[in-house]
């Protein structure tokens, strides 16, 4: 075990500490929010406010992997592939503002004018997403907490102000996450180099090119929050809104072990696209060793969260519920076993195999199943559904490692790894 963590230290003292703390940062900023959600909202207003969220981070992750990781990894700088990411992100950004006021107005969630106003925040929020991606492809990972800190103040501060005007509620929080996207996406802009900046060229854009890396990772982003939305909409609708909040505080008390996964996750591709030219087994080495690190990481974190929950989890709620221990811990090695998947699923999509770690990830929606058999057979034991739901996620990490990650390194062995085409080396 030392030599684990020393090995996971010895990664955070290159640019994966400052990709930590820009994720930190970022998660910082929704988590306050939803710590807001549980106080001011209760239960049921969290569970509600839970899904709108996680509806913008599965839209958003759509973008992020169909835009920012083709940013990542082709030539950004090629006038083609420079007008399909513009193409993309604007096609994304409109269809997320369409799809999130449908739904919102569907559902009745909130009054109309709020529904309309989901419109613009689901827009903002993968924009400003994307232009963060942007800031990390060129390297500027000292940008991002000015950004998320822009954000946190900007959603504080319209919560404040409709507090001021006639209480806090759900319709509030859609105007705290306009204000706060907006605003943090005027920054990032403003914090990008120049030559950067997404303003041209729109002519003739690569889209096939760009879609032909970024549909497939787009897929495997969504994935896991995916699994998300669907676990807390199956929950929602079997166990009820009151029920779902305490599993959903939970979620939010361990967010700090997602961050630190997300966090490594968004330095293991460019990280890895660095290895391209060294021999395989030094890429699987690499990807072992982090893997390892983070579970062990991600185990000291839960050790402590479940040593302060008697403390912190009121703080969390406000005294008006419990956060289930089973809940926190369930979470844990949800995380845990998301980290095991993640190098490994980096390495194999910077060598091409993007399409069979997609089809091995379906393995994941699996377990959703499990989580069903669960509440239908014992709906009073919710709080152990996470321990269901990373099942998923260890197994994929295992078929991934096994049947993609080792054959490559087979093929490669004894010689450098495929030296990439021009097109295909990141700026």
């Amino acid at each position: 075990m030392p030599s684990v963590l020393s090995s996971l230290t010895g990664l955070l003292r290159r640019r994966a500490t400052t990709a930590v703390i820009g994720q930190a940062t970022m998660a910082l900023a929704g988590l306050t929010l939803q710590v807001a959600a549980a106080r001011l909202l209760g239960a049921g207003g969290l569970a509600v406010f839970s899904l709108v969220y996680g509806a913008l981070v599965l839209v958003t992750a759509v973008c992020s992997g169909m835009v920012g990781d083709s940013l990542t990894v082709l030539d950004r700088h090629d006038r083609a592939v420079r007008a399909g990411l513009h193409v993309w992100t604007v096609l994304v950004s409109a269809a997320a503002g369409l799809a999130g006021a449908l739904a919102a107005l569907v559902t009745d969630a909130v009054p109309v004018w709020a529904g309309l106003l989901l419109a613009p925040a689901c827009a903002a929020f993968v924009v400003e997403d994307t232009l963060r991606r942007l800031l990390m492809a060129t390297g500027r990972y000292s940008a991002l907490p000015v950004v998320d800190a822009t954000s946190l103040v900007g959603a504080l501060a319209a919560l404040v102000l409709c507090g001021l005007a006639g209480g806090v509620t759900l319709s509030s929080f859609v105007v705290a996450l306009l204000a706060g996207q907006v605003s943090a996406a005027v920054v990032a802009w403003w914090l990008l180099p120049a030559a950067e900046r997404p303003a041209g060229p729109w002519r003739r854009p690569g889209l096939r090119t760009v879609a032909d890396f970024g549909v497939w990772r787009a897929a495997a982003q969504t994935v896991r929050p995916g699994s998300l939305t669907l676990l807390r909409l199956l929950l929602v609708g079997t166990v009820g809104a009151l029920a779902y909040g305490p599993l959903e505080a939970a979620r939010v008390y361990t967010a700090p072990m997602l961050t630190l996964v997300a966090g490594i996750a968004s330095f293991l591709l460019p990280h890895f696209v660095g290895l391209r030219d060294r021999p395989l087994p030094d890429s699987l080495r690499v990807a072992d060793r982090a893997s390892l690190g983070l579970v062990a990481g991600i185990a000291t974190l839960g050790v402590a969260a479940l040593a302060a929950l008697p403390w912190l989890g009121p703080a969390l709620t406000g005294g008006g519920y419990d956060v289930p221990v089973a809940a926190v811990a369930g979470w844990t090695v949800y995380a845990a076993c998301a980290a095991l998947l993640l190098p490994y699923a980096s390495l194999s999509s910077v060598h091409g195999e993007q399409r069979r770690v997609l089809a091995l990830r379906a393995v994941e929606l699996v377990s959703l199943g499990g989580v069903a058999a669960l509440v239908l057979v014992a709906p009073h034991a919710v709080a152990w559904a996470p321990f269901v739901l990373a099942a998923g996620p260890a197994l994929t990490a295992l078929a991934v490692r096994q049947s993609v990650v080792v054959p490559l390194v087979r093929r490669g062995a004894g010689r450098p790894a495929r030296r990439p085409a021009r097109d295909e080396v990141p700026a």
